[in-house]
C-alpha cells in the first residue's frame, strides 16, 4: 500500500483540554503544559493516538476514554514530561471523550477534562482491509480482552495474474489487526511484507516474522523498536537492522526471558538420488535442492548462541505430502523442495525446545545443549531404528494429528495444538479426500515416562459443521476462562468442498475463522469471527496465520 494513499485516510485531530482542575485544596500539583491528544504521526498504525502533557512534579497518569458505548482506561508510570504516550482502543470514525488524572507521590491529584478525539475511518479499498463478521453466543463465558490476528490477503480467484504478480500481491502486504468482541477494529498496523507468526508481549511490543526473512519488533504506535534480518537472504542487506548469519527467518520467533531471540531458519542441501514424486513411488529419482529447518538462538546483536540442524538429526528421506510444493520456489529459492517445513518453535521451562514439523506431521523435543532428541510426538511410520524409542504411542481409539500447527503446553501440563488433518497419510499411501478432512483443536495428556499420550479434549463435536483448514492455524489456552481460542487459518467454502482435491486446491477461494470454545466435553462455541472475501469480480480472499487474546499494557 502506498504511504501517500494511507496518509489521505488520516484525520488529524489535535485537541487541547478546555478544563483543567487542581484537586485537593492547598496542593501545588498542576499542569504546566495542558494535555493534548493528537493523531498518531506514524501512518502505519492510524487508529492510535498520542497524549502529551507536562506537570510541575513527577506523576502517574490515568486516561479514561469513552465513545459513549465503550469505556476503558490507560495508565502510565511516573513521569514529569509526557510526550507522545500511546493511546489505543479507539473505534473507527467515532468521536471519543478523554479525561486525564495525574497523581504525585504524596497522593495529590489534578485532572483535565473536555478532550475529544475523532478516530479515522478504516480503508474502504477491498485490497487493504477484510470484511469482518462476528457472533457471540455466550457472553458470560467469553474471555475478556481484544483479539489480535494477522490478516493475509490472497490472490482473487479467477484473477488474470502471472506467477510474479500473484506472489507480489500476497507478499507485499502485511497486517496486524486488533478487534473487540463485536469485531470492531480498535487498532491495526500495515507494512509492506506479509506477516507470519507474531507474539504480543505484556509491554505492548509485538515481535513478528515477515515474508522477506526479517524479524521486527514494534510498539503500539507502529514504530520499529528493533529489527533483524537473515544475512544470507536473497534480498540482501536490510537498512537499520541487525544482521544474523542465517539463510532465512520463517514462520515463528520468540523473545526469551534472557533477552535472546529464538527463531526458525533454514539450510539448503543438494541431495543425490532424491524422490521426485509424493504419489508415485516408482518415479525416477534425481539430484534435488532440499530445504531443511534450522533452529537458532541469538543475542540482540545477532550473535548465534546455539543452532540445531534438522538435516543432522532427522531422516532426510522421510518425506510427507506437499514436500514437492512450490513453497520455497515462491520465496526466491528456485528448484528447491520443502522437506520438513517447521512452523513453530518454543523453548520450554526445562530448557528443552519443541519444533513442529508440518510435513513430517511430528513435534520434536530436543536438548539445545547436546542436540539430542528427547521425544517425537506424531504418526510413527517411517522413522529409523535409532529413533524408535523416542516415539510416543496413543492410548485409546483416537487419531494422530496431521500437518498440524502451534503446539503448546497448557497450564495443566497437557499438549494443545491445531490439527489441520490434511491427507491423514504419508507418501505413498492414499490420502483421505479433502471432503472427508476435519480440522480441529485437540489436547493430549502426555506421559514422558511411559511415552504414551491420551486425548482429553477436542473442539470437534458430532454435530459441528465440518471445517477444513488447508493451511495455517493456531490454538491457545486463555488465561481467565480456560477456554481455547482457535484460528482456522485457510478454510474452504463448505458449499463446494466436494469439488476440491489435493491437486486442484489452490484454484479455490478461502476464508478464515476464529472460534472460542469452552473446555467442556463436548466443546461449546462462545464466540466466532469470520473474515469475508472483499471486492467483486473477482473477490479477494483473506487468511490468518494465528490469533491471540491480548490486554492493553499499562505504561
Amino acid at each position: 500500500m502506498s504511504r501517500f494513499k494511507l496518509n489521505i485516510l488520516l484525520v488529524v485531530a489535535i485537541v487541547q483540554a478546555n478544563q483543567i482542575a487542581v484537586g485537593e485544596t492547598g496542593s501545588d500539583l498542576k499542569f504546566i503544559k495542558s494535555p493534548i491528544v493528537e493523531q498518531n504521526p506514524n501512518p502505519a498504525a492510524p487508529l492510535a493516538a498520542v497524549l502529551s502533557f507536562e506537570a510541575n512534579k513527577e506523576v502517574t497518569a490515568t486516561v479514561e476514554i469513552t465513545d459513549g458505548e465503550h469505556c476503558w482506561d490507560v495508565s502510565f508510570d511516573k513521569r514529569k514530561t509526557a510526550d507522545h504516550l500511546p493511546l489505543i482502543g479507539f473505534r473507527p470514525d467515532r468521536k471519543h471523550r478523554l479525561s486525564i488524572r495525574i497523581k504525585d507521590a504524596d497522593g495529590n491529584t489534578a485532572s483535565a477534562d473536555g478532550l475529544t478525539f475523532k478516530a479515522p475511518s478504516i480503508p474502504d479499498d477491498p485490497a487493504l482491509f477484510p470484511r469482518i463478521e462476528t457472533k457471540t453466543t455466550r457472553k458470560d463465558k467469553v474471555e475478556p480482552g481484544f483479539r489480535l490476528l494477522n490478516p493475509r490477503r490472497r490472490v482473487p480467484q479467477g484473477a488474470q495474474l502471472d506467477d510474479e504478480q500473484q506472489r507480489r500481491f500476497g507478499e507485499s502486504f502485511g497486517m496486524l489487526l486488533m478487534v473487540d468482541q463485536e469485531g470492531t477494529p480498535v487498532w491495526y498496523y500495515q507494512t509492506d511484507s506479509r506477516i507470519a507468526g507474531f507474539d504480543y508481549r505484556h509491554d505492548g511490543h509485538i515481535l513478528f516474522v515477515t515474508a522477506d526473512f526479517r524479524l521486527l519488533e514494534i510498539d503500539l504506535l507502529g514504530n520499529v523498536t528493533r529489527s533483524w534480518y537473515a544475512a544470507e537472504r536473497p534480498q540482501g542487506q536490510a537498512e537499520n537492522s541487525e544482521d544474523v548469519p542465517a539463510l532465512t527467518f520463517h514462520h515463528d520467533a520468540d523473545v526469551l526471558p534472557n533477552g535472546n531471540l529464538l527463531a526458525l531458519s533454514t539450510k539448503r542441501r543438494r541431495i543425490d538420488d532424491y524422490f521426485k514424486s509424493e504419489y508415485d513411488p516408482n518415479a525416477p529419482r534425481q539430484t534435488q535442492w532440499v530445504m531443511g529447518d534450522r533452529a537458532i538462538e541469538f543475542d540482540p546483536s545477532g550473535k548465534i548462541v546455539w543452532e540445531w540442524d534438522a538435516f543432522e538429526h532427522l531422516p532426510v528421506r522421510r518425506i510427507g505430502y506437499e514436500t514437492f510444493s512450490n513453497y520455497w520456489k515462491r520465496r526466491s529459492f528456485p528448484d528447491t523442495i520443502d522437506w520438513s517445513h517447521a512452523n513453530s518453535i518454543t523453548k520450554l521451562e526445562d530448557g528443552s525446545v519443541i519444533i513442529n514439523f508440518r510435513y513430517q506431521s511430528a513435534i520434536v523435543n530436543f536438548d539445545p545443549k547436546t542436540g539430542d532428541i528427547n521425544w517425537i510426538f506424531g504418526e510413527p511410520s517411517g522413522w529409523p531404528k535409532e529413533l524408535q524409542s523416542k516415539l510416543f504411542r496413543l492410548k485409546g481409539d483416537i487419531r494422530w494429528p496431521w500437518h498440524q500447527h502451534a503446539p503448546v503446553f497448557t497450564s495443566k501440563g497437557t499438549l494443545l495444538l491445531f490439527d489441520n488433518g490434511n491427507y491423514r497419510a504419508r507418501p505413498f499411501d492414499t490420502p483421505t479426500p479433502v471432503a472427508q478432512t476435519r480440522s480441529r483443536a485437540v489436547e493430549y495428556e502426555v506421559d514422558v515416562e511411559s511415552m504414551t499420550a491420551s486425548q482429553v479434549w477436542t473442539s470437534e463435536t458430532a454435530d459441528e459443521r465440518p471445517i477444513v483448514s488447508i493451511a495455517m492455524g493456531s490454538a491457545s489456552e486463555l488465561a481467565e476462562t480456560g477456554n481455547v481460542l482457535v484460528g482456522y487459518g485457510a478454510v474452504f467454502d463448505p458449499s463446494n468442498i466436494d469439488e476440491i482435491t489435493w491437486q486442484n486446491r489452490r484454484g479455490f477461494n478461502q476464508i478464515t475463522r476464529c472460534i472460542e470454545y469452552t473446555r467442556e466435553n463436548p466443546a461449546q462455541v462462545v464466540w466466532e469471527l469470520e473474515l469475508k472475501p472483499t471486492g467483486s469480480g473477482p473477490e479477494i480472499g483473506w487468511n490468518i496465520f494465528n490469533t491471540q487474546v491480548v490486554r492493553l499494557p499499562n505504561k
